[in-house]
């Protein structure tokens, strides 16, 4: 028997799991990533833990499991996306902590570029200004941290996202695929290649950035380990492959730390959705998949925030709380670090209105779940105006999806069957496809014919439901621009 390992590198764990040829799960290990805040709204990792306690995950699951390096068919990475590293070329070592896609230090920074720059830069990425993407992270490292500077200026830096930080230090190789570099705000994804004009801008030299490749890797890079790196995929987008969302209009939506909604928009790049992101899905051989996107910065991270002000003991207790009681019109907007998918206000905040005398525990926890449905309501809506075409499914994975009445509620909210698979490590999976696909041992339609168990869950008419999401969107008006009104940096 023959194995594929799937590093899935997340933003507070990073882990290995380890599939049969079959794609059975059969071990995972796991380890916990330590973050940084030296700010308000800046979130920092440390590069070198990124990497070390990967390799520790790497080396356990095959030692566990008594395999030998030589029984691995092949490594699938899927990572964090957006993360920036910066290291000297030389040594291999990082020149100062990783800037996470959650950080909002470039706020400012992006302000110096005018609108018409932001425009070409939506037309030829895909992305809005926001400090979300890497490109203004880059920029701030160069800026900002002394020995970033002085390997630019002496040739000597190199910068890149998670998976091409790993694969560096795993094999030698300066390289990125084209789903993570889309994230970057420096790839045109029309011409499939950095963007020169846009690195003018910036400032930037191309000779910092990696060379672009595929998701499925044809020959590999070969590790220090020996098995080859066959596939690298962002997260999101391995999610919507490992959900075999393969046909135009098939959506997936993951729960996590934050949302993000995927829709397969086919071989030819959408036309622009002032609120939607354009990235690419995957390229194999030479297919190209893009895919619409919406970006929810808070859903598992208000979650953890009501537990940490003890509203709540333990994630059960939301249904538990919420089951049985309405919002009492209480509205919440999750915004603790501002607003994506379609306002892309990074100076909105986190509300909570409606309250009154009468107000319980119970109703606000209710309207806190009730705000992540509105949330992903607001993007599907955006997506379906998009590429004209109603969405009658959508597949969902991540922590949140064990919430059963989150789901109800939102297949309501949709008017669409939702669909909770049996299997939820399905952003490894994808990763572990991509591997498969990478050394010619899987094929897509493969991949189709595979069958996936799961609970379906289907609409039912919810007139207060749909009379509350038109009333929460009000609620959103009056969290945007919270910061800029106010002058108060939080």
């Amino acid at each position: 028997m023959n194995y594929y390992l799937a590093i899935d590198e997340g933003t507070s764990s990073t882990r290995t799991l380890l599939f049969d040829e079959n794609f059975k799960l059969i071990d995972l290990s796991q380890k916990e990533i330590n973050m940084i805040y030296p700010k308000p709204g800046w979130v920092e990792q440390d590069a070198e833990e990124l990497y070390h306690k990967t390799e520790e995950t790497m080396v356990e699951v095959v030692e566990r499991n008594n395999l030998s390096w030589n029984d691995i068919i092949g490594i699938g990475i899927t990572n964090q996306r957006e993360t920036i590293v910066a290291w000297d070329k030389n040594t291999g070592n990082p020149l100062t902590n990783a800037i996470v896609w959650q950080c909002r230090r470039t706020d400012e920074l992006i302000n110096r570029y005018p609108a018409e720059f932001w425009r070409e830069v939506k037309r030829k990425t895909g992305l809005v200004k926001d400090p979300y993407f890497s490109g203004s992270k880059i920029v701030w490292m160069i800026e900002n941290v002394p020995a970033v500077k002085e390997a630019y200026k002496n040739g000597n830096l190199k910068v890149g996202t998670i998976e091409s930080w790993l694969t560096f230090k795993l094999s030698g190789k300066h390289v990125t695929d084209l789903s993570n570099a889309s994230r970057t705000q420096l790839l045109n994804i029309h011409a499939l290649d950095w963007d020169d004009e846009i690195l003018k801008t910036f400032g930037l030299s191309k000779d910092i950035l990696p060379e672009v490749v595929g998701t499925a890797i044809d020959k590999g890079f070969e590790t220090k380990f020996g098995p080859k790196i066959y596939g690298m995929i962002g997260d999101q987008q391995s999610a919507l492959f490992g959900q075999r969302a393969f046909e135009i209009g098939d959506a997936k939506c993951t729960y996590g730390t934050g949302a993000f909604v995927l829709m397969n928009s086919g071989a030819m790049p959408p036309k622009p959705h002032p609120g939607l992101l354009t990235s690419i899905g995957w390229k194999i051989d030479d297919e190209i998949i893009y895919s619409l996107e919406g970006s929810i910065f808070t859903v598992g991270a208000f979650f953890k925030w009501l537990k940490d002000i003890e509203m709540i003991k333990e994630y059960t207790d939301l249904e538990k709380y919420s089951r049985n009681i309405e919002n009492g019109g209480v509205y919440i907007v999750p915004a603790l670090s501002g607003l994506g998918t379609p306002y892309w206000d990074s100076d909105a905040r986190g509300l909570i209105i409606g309250l009154t005398r009468a107000t319980k525990k119970e109703n606000i926890i209710r309207a806190a779940l009730e705000s992540v449905a509105f949330s992903v309501r607001e993007v599907i809506d955006s997506m379906q105006e998009a590429v004209w075409t109603k969405i009658r499914k959508m597949n969902v994975d991540g922590g949140a999806t064990k919430n059963k009445l989150l789901m109800e509620i939102q297949s309501d909210l949709l008017n669409a069957e939702i669909f909770v698979p049996e299997f939820q490590e399905i952003t490894a999976l994808g990763a572990a496809f991509m591997a498969a696909i990478g050394s010619k041992n899987l094929s897509i339609n493969e991949i189709k014919n595979l069958q996936f168990s799961g609970i379906k869950i289907m609409p039912k008419d919810n007139e207060k439901l749909e009379k509350d999401y038109y009333i929460w969107r009000e609620a959103v008006l009056r969290s945007k621009g919270w910061i800029k009104s106010t002058n108060i940096s939080y």
